[in-house]
């Protein structure tokens, strides 16, 4: 299976529509069978006319032989007798017969091709190209020249005149024209042929009307409702007001929008909690977001005397401070690429190494945590400039075990992170109040940089769910980064309309007794 690399293909346009094609196939279904079978049918009954005319000369043939031969039991082929004799039969026979329409000439000839006696239709004779003879005796002479041999338009049947002792004396021949069986063969086909094309006129129209109503239609919508889930449109519906096979492409449709517009949902949502990297790689499919222990670094940090400062505030003023926060708090976890997990109330958690293997975690909370306290001086100088109070901030930093995963009800998870680790980091987060040091870490995080930071040990405390005191260090900065220490971003601040609140106002934070830890995992009032 391919994996998707993430670019949009192009949507070909089609050459030749789909009602076109499904249209021009029906047609030539149609055209090819009733085609077939109407010129089956015709051919057939041209061949069962040819074959009633043969009947009809051979036995007329058969009838005017038995005739003769009794006559020339007693006389010569050529005796007046004879020849008065088959004047009056052929006369019957031929010119005066009004059953066998087609029958064109009957002739006897002696043996040496001439004429006896003979009758003709001369405007049934048709010889050899077409060619004809306005009068009967003539014509009997070419056919006596021609041996009865006239051609696709005639046929003709010929009987030997044998007589038992002086063997064979002449020869009868009939002939039948096909004139009139081609003529109305003929006449039957362009007949069948032109109500075919109405009919075939009136089914295109049909098939159009109705492919373009059933089929073509409803396509048609799917198809402009795909276009715009590709412009990223997923509030498109297709509603069809059938139960056939289309419809229930159509159903399927809508279930797959509605699955791609909460999956696009979960990514917008997930793509607020993490770096641009890490979202690229979730959405790519490398990584998984199922159950899984991990080392991670977990950063905490808290909003001083938050609740007595929000009980001053109005509570759209309260989210507009918060929301400014963090606005500019989030990126700087972003920009280490840290996964920020959860807001509580004024604390925000960030967890790094998590969801995705990163090189030198600690390294990267400890740089945030700096540069988190490096915005906030330029954050509250923003403040100042419009009359508003300072806001400050503490932050704790562990390092440990922690379990990873979607975590929830079915209907409601949540990607986080649980653990001894968590509950430390908050912890020490909360010592900050103590110790007045606005970045404390573990001793755990500091083993892996204590190269590279300037930090002072503190005295081991005792916090709530450890049965040893807790070791801990105070960073102010990186080493070496006294010397080049970049000037902040400027921050701009939107006064409230609300804003009474001044500096003067801001109740100062409340010590907690030496070395004994205030704060739960789940915040608590006055934090």
């Amino acid at each position: 299976m391919q994996r998707d690399t993430g670019q949009i293909p192009d949507i070909r346009r089609p050459r030749f529509s789909l009602r076109l094609k499904l249209t021009i196939g029906v047609i030539l279904i149609v055209l090819v069978s009733f085609s077939g079978l109407n010129v089956f049918n015709i051919y057939t009954h041209r061949k069962s006319l040819y074959a009633e005319a043969h009947k009809t000369r051979t036995n007329l043939a058969r009838m005017v032989a038995a005739a003769l031969f009794t006559q020339l039991a007693d006389n010569e082929l050529s005796s007046p007798r004879v020849k008065v004799f088959l004047d009056n039969f052929l006369s019957a026979a031929i010119t005066q017969n009004k059953l066998d329409r087609d029958v064109a000439f009957g002739v006897v000839l002696d043996a040496n091709n001439n004429v006896i006696s003979g009758q003709a239709k001369p405007n049934l004779v048709i010889f050899p190209g077409g060619g004809s003879y306005p009068d009967a005796a003539t014509a009997l002479a070419e056919i006596a020249k021609l041996d009865g041999k006239l051609g696709n338009q005639m046929r003709t049947t010929r009987i030997p005149l044998t007589v038992r002792g002086r063997g064979t004396v002449g020869k009868l021949m009939i002939g039948i024209s096909l004139q009139r069986i081609n003529d109305e063969f003929m006449r039957d086909l362009w007949l069948n042929l032109s109500v075919f094309a109405a009919a075939l006129i009136l089914i295109i129209i049909y098939l159009v009307v109705t492919l373009g109503r059933v089929v073509i239609r409803p396509i048609t919508q799917v198809m402009l409702a795909m276009r715009d889930v590709r412009k990223g449109n997923f509030n498109t519906k297709v509603e069809l007001n059938s139960s056939d096979e289309i419809a229930v492409l159509a159903d399927t449709y809508n279930f797959m929008v509605i699955g791609l517009r909460e999956r696009e949902e979960l990514k917008d949502a997930f793509s607020r909690y993490v770096s641009t990297q890490v979202y690229d790689r979730l959405a790519a499919g490398d990584l998984t977001l199922t159950g899984e222990t991990r080392n991670a670094t977990v950063l905490f940090s808290d909003i001083r005397s938050f609740t007595a400062l929000s009980e001053r505030l109005t509570p759209a003023d309260v989210v507009q401070m918060l929301n400014q926060y963090f606005n500019v708090m989030v990126e700087i976890v972003f920009k280490n690429d840290g996964f920020v997990n959860k807001f509580i109330g004024d604390a925000l958690m960030a967890v790094y190494n998590v969801p995705i293997d990163q090189d030198e975690p600690e390294m990267r909370a400890v740089k945030t945590a700096l540069e988190m306290i490096e915005a906030l001086d330029e954050f509250n100088r923003a403040r100042a400039e419009v009359g508003l109070f300072a806001v400050k901030i503490g932050i704790g930093i562990n390092t440990g075990a922690v379990v990873a995963g979607n975590i929830g009800h079915q209907k409601r998870m949540e990607y986080t992170v649980i653990g001894d680790a968590v509950n430390l980091a908050q912890r020490i987060e909360s010592q900050t109040k103590v110790t007045g040091m606005p970045i404390l870490i573990s001793e755990s995080t500091y083993a892996a940089v204590a190269d590279r930071v300037i930090a002072q040990a503190l005295p081991p405390v005792k916090v709530k769910g450890k049965q040893e005191p807790v070791a801990l260090y105070g960073v102010t900065a990186l080493v070496g980064a006294l010397q080049h220490r970049r000037p902040a971003m400027p921050i701009e601040i939107v006064l409230p309309p609300h804003a009474g609140v001044t500096q003067a106002d801001v109740p100062p934070p409340s010590p907690s007794p030496g070395g004994t830890d205030r704060l739960p995992y789940t915040k608590e009032p006055g934090q």
